[in-house]
């Protein structure tokens, strides 16, 4: 592949400003700093830790469970965002993959949430209701 030849993508959740660092410069930064390099090299860390706690839950946790922690994850990261009730709009592709399931899977399991109360879903969108019991399920 060429130098310039991109091959990774990435969507967003949310609206974002992405900037492209060429790598010269990135290096070139990360050598001459201390302080950017350690901090670069924490926020691996944290990344690596998270996803090993992820890895942990997919092999371990029931659907419900995986269910219940991803969509109350989302839920708050929509609430740092809103200021009325959060509303989850992300695909149920995307919602799928994030918590390692099926489509189907998931939305057979957000139905069983709905008709348990616990979620209300119209155009797309999930709005928690008890995130209480939803915790409940988690833990």
């Amino acid at each position: 592949l060429e130098e310039n030849t991109y091959t990774d993508i990435a969507q967003v959740l949310e609206d974002a400003d992405i900037m492209l660092i060429p790598k010269v410069d990135f290096l070139h930064l990360v050598n001459s700093n201390p302080d950017i390099s350690q901090k670069f090299i924490k926020l691996l860390a944290n990344n690596v830790s998270d996803k090993e706690a992820q890895l942990v839950k997919l092999a371990y946790n029931s659907l419900r469970k995986r269910v219940a922690d991803g969509l109350l994850m989302v839920n708050n990261r929509y609430k740092e965002n809103e200021t009325d009730i959060p509303h989850i709009q992300i695909s149920r592709d995307d919602l799928a993959n994030m918590i390692g399931t099926a489509t189907e899977s998931l939305i057979r399991t957000l139905g069983d949430f709905k008709s348990e109360n616990l979620i209300e879903i119209s155009d797309g969108r999930i709005v928690v209701k008890d995130e209480e019991k939803l915790s409940q399920i988690f833990n």
